[in-house]
């Protein structure tokens, strides 16, 4: 990604594509990772711990949104835990953008998906919101959640939009 000087490795992609990508899927499967590189996807648990357990790193979430306005939010440092430890996300400070700062609340908390429910709430977050993610009580981000194209009056974090 050549986005603010380069060098960042792309973990998720989410867009307006037909068919759409089903982000709401099983343990197995973001564990691998799915999709299409090109278009739609989830790298895999297990390559994103392999790679930020090998080095620092910072991470950058970028969105846009359907009439084209763009947001970003920029963390010191980020790291997934082995599947051992379900995948724990471990982020640092935030430090810049525009999209607010919507992960901190879910720092050193563990990976949950629809079949394997690791957050800290008494129903499942990941069934309850349709997509899988380091839950708290719930959130305040829900990037793999449903893709809900075009504008819409929805419920508090029913998914991407």
């Amino acid at each position: 990604m050549e986005t603010d000087g380069g060098g960042w490795t792309v973990f998720q992609k989410r867009g307006d594509y037909v068919p759409q990508e089903d982000f709401y899927r099983t343990w197995l499967e973001y564990k691998r990772g799915f999709g299409d590189l090109q278009r739609q996807f989830w790298l895999g648990n297990d390559r994103l711990s392999m790679l930020t357990n090998q080095d620092s790193y910072r991470l950058r979430v970028d969105l846009e949104d359907f009439d084209g306005q763009k947001r970003f939010a920029e963390y010191s440092s980020v790291r997934i835990g082995n599947e051992a430890d379900n995948y724990r996300l471990t982020v640092g400070s935030f430090l810049k953008g525009n999209a607010g700062d919507s992960l901190s609340s879910q720092n050193g908390m563990q990976f949950s998906t629809k079949d394997k429910d690791n957050d800290r709430s008494s129903s499942s977050c990941a069934q309850v919101y349709n997509g899988a993610w380091w839950y708290n009580a719930c959130h305040e981000a829900n990037l793999n959640g449903g893709y809900l194209r075009g504008h819409h009056l929805t419920v508090h974090a029913a998914g991407v939009n």
